[in-house]
C-alpha cells in the first residue's frame, strides 16, 4: 500500500509538472504537432549544432545555406570569404543602415538624440503572433519616463535587442526614402532597399480569404524589389494611421498556432538581401571611420558593445561589438573585434540562410553560431578549419586525407 501511495503521489506530480510546462508553452507544443512534417526538416543535421566543429562540417556540406565573410583588416591575406557574393537575407543586419542614417542626420542638425519618443507610437507596429514576447522583452531594457524613452535608446531597441516594431518605427521616423537613398549611396548595387516587416506580414494576414498562406507568400516573392517595398511601406503606414484597419488586422491574424512553419520560414524570405562580402566592407568602412568620420563610426557602433560585457570575450579581444538577428529559418551575425594575442582586427558577418526547420531550432537554442562567429576573431585552430571548410577541403576524400573538424573538439 505504501508502494502504491508513492508511485500514485509521483505520477500526480509528474502530470502536474507535464501540464504546467505544456499549459505555459502552449503555443509551441501546439506548432510542433500540428506541423510535423517541417518540424523534422533537417534532423539528419541536428548532431551537428552541438559543436563548432559540428558546426563547421554543416558550413561546408550545405553551403546554400551559408555564407562567410570575415575581413582581416590588418592582414587582409588572412581574410576568409565563403559564398561571399551569394545574396542573402539580412533580418537584423539590415539596421546597421539605420544607425547610419540616424548619425548623418545627426550629424546635419537634423535630430536630436535627447527627443522624448511614445512608446506607443513603436507599438503601433507590432503586429499580432509576430514576435510579441521579442519586442515586449526588447522594450523592458529600456529606461522609460511617463511613457517616454529618450530617441537615442531607441538605437538598442534595433540592435542589441532586435524589436521588429521598434525598427520599422526608426525606418519611418528617419524616412524611407533617406534610408534606402543611404543604402543606394554605400551599397552599390548590391544591397536591397530596407523593407518594414511589419508591412510583409500584413501583406500574408491580409490576403484574399480564399488564398492560401504560401501562395500569398509566392506572390509577393515574385515581385521586383521595389513593388515589394511599395506594397509594405503602404501597408505599415495604414496599420499605424487607420485604427480600423489594425483591428481587422488583429481579427484576422488569428493564433500563432494556426501558422505552418513553413509559411513563417517562407515570410522572411521576403525580407531585404544582401551581398556579404559588401555588408562587410561597409561594416569595415564605418569601423575605420571612412563613413563620415571616426568619432561618427564610434557612435554608430556603441549600441554593438553589450557584446563586450562577457568576461570571456574580454580575456581574448581588446575591443569586441555584435549585432545578431534569430527568425524562424534564418541566423545572421554581423560583428567586428580585436584580437589581444595577434593584434588584428576583423569586420565579420555570417549569415545561416533559409534552414531546414529542426536544424534551426536547435542552433538557435544554444547560440552556437555566435559563439563561433566571434571565436574566429581570436581562435586560430578554429580559423584555420574554417578556412578549410570554405576551401571545401575539411571533410577528407579518402583516407589519405588530413584529418577533419571531428578530429577537433571546441
Amino acid at each position: 500500500m505504501k508502494a502504491f501511495k508513492t508511485l500514485l503521489i509521483f505520477f500526480v506530480i509528474t502530470a502536474s509538472i507535464l501540464g504546467l510546462v505544456v499549459g505555459l508553452n502552449w503555443t509551441a507544443f501546439k506548432v510542433v504537432f500540428s506541423d510535423p512534417e517541417s518540424f523534422s526538416e533537417g534532423s539528419e543535421w541536428i548532431e551537428k549544432t552541438y559543436s563548432l566543429a559540428g558546426l563547421v562540417e554543416f558550413m561546408e556540406a550545405a553551403p546554400e545555406h551559408v555564407s562567410l565573410v570575415s575581413l582581416n583588416l590588418t592582414t587582409p591575406d588572412d581574410s576568409i570569404l565563403y559564398n561571399a557574393e551569394t545574396p542573402r537575407v539580412m533580418g537584423a543586419l539590415s539596421n546597421l543602415f539605420l544607425l547610419m542614417e540616424f548619425e548623418r542626420q545627426y550629424q546635419a542638425g537634423e535630430l536630436n538624440p535627447n527627443d522624448r519618443i511614445h512608446r506607443e507610437e513603436i507599438d503601433a507596429f507590432l503586429v499580432p503572433t509576430w514576435y510579441e514576447n521579442t519586442h515586449r522583452n526588447a522594450m523592458r531594457s529600456v529606461e522609460t519616463t511617463n511613457g517616454t524613452m529618450a530617441l537615442r535608446d531607441v538605437r538598442y531597441l534595433v540592435s542589441r535587442n532586435y524589436s521588429q516594431a521598434a525598427s520599422d518605427w526608426l525606418f519611418f521616423y528617419l524616412g524611407a526614402e533617406s534610408v534606402n537613398a543611404l543604402i543606394d549611396s554605400v551599397g552599390a548595387g548590391r544591397i536591397e532597399p530596407w523593407i518594414p516587416g511589419s508591412g510583409l506580414q500584413i501583406a500574408v494576414i491580409m490576403r484574399d480569404e480564399d488564398t492560401e498562406p504560401h501562395t500569398e507568400i509566392a506572390r509577393l516573392h515574385e515581385m521586383d524589389t521595389e513593388e515589394r517595398l511599395s506594397v509594405a511601406k503602404t501597408l505599415s503606414q495604414r496599420y499605424v494611421q487607420d485604427s480600423d484597419f489594425a483591428a481587422e488586422v488583429g481579427q484576422r491574424a488569428g493564433h500563432i498556432r494556426n501558422r505552418l512553419l513553413a509559411d513563417e520560414r517562407a515570410t522572411h524570405r521576403l525580407w531585404s538581401r544582401a551581398e556579404p562580402l559588401k555588408l562587410a566592407e561597409i561594416l569595415a568602412d564605418v569601423m575605420e571611420g571612412r563613413f563620415i568620420s571616426t568619432n561618427a563610426g564610434a557612435r554608430i557602433l556603441e549600441p554593438f558593445g553589450w557584446a563586450f560585457e562577457d568576461p570571456v570575450v574580454q580575456q581574448h579581444a581588446s575591443e569586441y561589438g555584435a549585432l545578431f538577428g534569430s527568425r524562424l529559418g534564418f541566423q545572421t551575425g554581423m560583428d567586428f573585434g580585436t584580437s589581444v594575442y595577434t593584434g588584428n582586427r576583423f569586420a565579420q558577418v555570417l549569415f545561416f540562410d533559409d534552414l531546414p526547420v529542426a536544424f534551426y531550432l536547435h542552433m538557435s537554442s544554444n547560440h552556437m553560431n555566435q559563439d563561433l562567429q566571434r571565436r574566429l576573431i581570436y581562435d586560430p585552430e578554429l580559423r584555420r578549419l574554417t578556412r578549410l571548410a570554405s576551401e571545401q577541403r575539411l571533410t577528407p576524400r579518402d583516407e589519405t586525407d588530413a584529418p577533419t573538424a571531428a578530429h577537433t573538439t571546441f
